[in-house]
């Protein structure tokens, strides 16, 4: 399992600790569902070290629309001549009585125009980075990673810092329920979560 730590580097004491556990995505009005990204931040708001949106940029949204445009048959000969055991189970495999190939070329040809979809909703959006708990655009200081820094609020210094911590045992299947953001950063809430499905 994996957490980020917020943290006093000088005698190691954990401030904050998150899991790396999210299932948190965009809705957009045209019902395309993208992951958000998440960076850490201090929300002056919330007073607290929060979980923040991290904005995609337009070149890292062509990136993954060129990614998702390769031909399926060429992807299908990446991941031979990266990982040949599991190209070769993954041709073996069914997913609902459908090939699991098929299955997953779908899931790329659908990624990619959601992404596309995405690009033209990014363009039309006016907010800047929000705090994920009070929906703050003006209040948060991003954290960098590994980078000692002066507490935003505080006294002494913080580290920002990844730890993967090792299991014993299986690793849980459990993933967290989604929570929808919509276009400018602003959670859903259930009621207008389940109004967008129509």
């Amino acid at each position: 399992m994996s957490f980020i730590h917020v943290e006093r580097p000088t005698n190691g004491h954990v401030i904050t600790r998150f899991y790396k556990w999210h299932n948190y995505n965009y809705r957009f009005p045209d019902g395309c569902e993208l992951p958000l990204q998440v960076q850490y931040a201090w929300c002056h708001g919330c007073e607290l070290f929060v979980e923040a949106e991290k904005l995609f940029t337009t070149q890292e949204i062509q990136q993954k629309i060129e990614n998702l445009s390769i031909k399926p048959e060429e992807w299908l000969q990446d991941i031979q001549s990266k990982m040949p055991e599991f190209a070769e189970w993954i041709q073996t495999q069914e997913i609902d009585g459908r090939p699991m190939l098929e299955v997953r070329v779908e899931e790329r040809r659908q990624r990619r125009e959601s992404w596309i979809s995405a690009l033209n909703w990014f363009d039309k959006r006016k907010s800047t980075a929000r705090c994920l708990e009070c929906g703050s655009m003006t209040a948060i200081k991003v954290l960098p990673w590994h980078e000692v820094i002066p507490h935003p609020y505080g006294e002494g210094v913080v580290e920002l810092t990844f730890d993967a911590t090792i299991v014993d045992g299986p690793l849980p299947t459990w993933t967290p329920p989604p929570i929808y953001f919509d276009l400018e950063g602003n959670r859903l809430t259930a009621a207008e979560d389940d109004s967008d499905k129509g």
